[in-house]
């Protein structure tokens, strides 16, 4: 009797682990999947699809105080007519004569969220950490340069 309900118990674990991984597998489940996006790059569209404002940076500290971490935030608005699934920033930090010293592209908004319904907002926030010493300390050069439907 004893060895006959743990089977029965050790059967039933195993059924659910395979319908859970069988469910999240599933099709449908890639909410990665970018290959169906339609993407603006041209600067000129971009303008009529998402209004960036309100870029500010903050400074904190690791946990142990031995590494500066440089948070960029900003607000994103969906002005277009259209839900949005993904908004890439590219940001230029400069020294003090104006020259770049770092430029690199990041995710501001992820297809992995919410689309951005027309008219909504999204608070971003990207972190750096060792940034150049020569940077001037201000809130880096910030644009869109590619937005998903």
């Amino acid at each position: 009797m004893e060895r006959r309900s743990i089977l029965i118990i050790g059967g039933t674990i195993f059924l659910a682990i395979g319908l859970l991984v069988g469910w999240s597998l599933g099709p449908g489940r890639n909410v990665n999947d970018t290959s169906t996006l339609t993407e603006i790059t041209d600067p000129s569209a971009i303008l009529n699809t998402v209004e960036l404002s309100r870029l500010s940076i903050l400074t904190s500290e690791t946990y142990a105080g031995n590494i500066k971490i440089r948070n960029i935030t900003g607000l994103l608005k969906n002005i277009s007519p259209m839900p949005i699934r993904r908004i890439d920033l590219k940001m230029t930090f400069t020294d003090y004569e104006g020259k770049p010293v770092q430029e690199s592209t990041h995710t501001a908004f992820s297809p992995r969220r919410k689309p951005l319904d027309p008219g909504t907002q999204f608070r971003f926030e990207v972190n750096f950490e060792n940034l150049p010493r020569t940077w001037n300390y201000r809130v880096p050069t910030t644009q869109i340069v590619r937005v998903g439907y």
